[in-house]
């Protein structure tokens, strides 16, 4: 590649560069402002801790109108120094374009006010449905038959089908992030490390993943 070849393929990619950085802004501007204008989260009533996920703690909460038991996971935001946190970001808007029975629902986005107990920053919450249980803790309690091994496959290969249809890498499943409701639906829960996958426009610029963001014990 000679000089001035590669001082043109270097302001090629800084403009496309500039381009992707202006594409993301603009849609973490709008989603942001959208997650401004959320509910507060004293609608609801903390019962117990019940996990950490990858970015935030979880909590099993109830609804203090509708009695309804729900999933809250708390954001964590105490490391960032430049505003919401791009890891949530990305899950927000992921959850938010799934549905699918084996997909766990993002409920709503909930937030509380700057005060002395959270630092003075605002605090953000995701609700999800609530399941009680997760395969984890199952399968330490209960010795699964054949066919209820062949049930919770058939559902979690049907999700991951479902996820990788529509360009999403989850890369973090675990026992721990599948989730068993009441009825014996599994979700695939937990969307922390996940991120959509999308076709480079460049052949001799194929896209580029982290490699070492997988489920690190496994």
């Amino acid at each position: 590649m000679t000089l001035l070849q590669d001082e043109n393929y270097r302001a090629e990619l800084l403009a496309d560069l500039q381009e992707d950085y202006t594409k993301f802004f603009t849609v973490a501007e709008r989603e942001l402002e959208g997650i401004s204008k959320t509910k507060p989260v004293d609608q609801y009533v903390r019962l117990q801790k019940i996990g950490q996920g990858t970015f935030g703690e979880v909590f099993k909460v109830r609804h203090k109108s509708t009695k309804q038991h729900f999933a809250l996971k708390r954001i964590r935001m105490e490391q960032e120094k430049e505003g919401f946190p791009i890891t949530a970001l990305r899950e927000i808007r992921i959850l938010q374009s799934l549905n699918h029975e084996n997909i766990v629902c993002l409920k709503e986005i909930c937030h509380s006010p700057p005060n002395a107990g959270n630092g003075f920053k605002p605090q953000f919450y995701l609700v999800f449905e609530f399941c009680d249980h997760d395969l984890a803790g199952l399968s330490q309690q209960i010795d699964f038959t054949e066919p209820v091994k062949k049930a919770i496959m058939k559902q979690l290969l049907t999700g991951v089908f479902y996820l990788h249809l529509n360009n999403v890498l989850h890369r973090d499943l675990k026992a721990a992030n599948i989730l068993i409701d009441r009825n014996g639906i599994l979700k695939i829960a937990d969307f922390g490390l996940a991120r959509t996958t999308v076709a480079s426009i460049r052949p001799d610029r194929p896209t580029r993943y982290t490699g070492r963001v997988v489920t690190l014990w496994y």
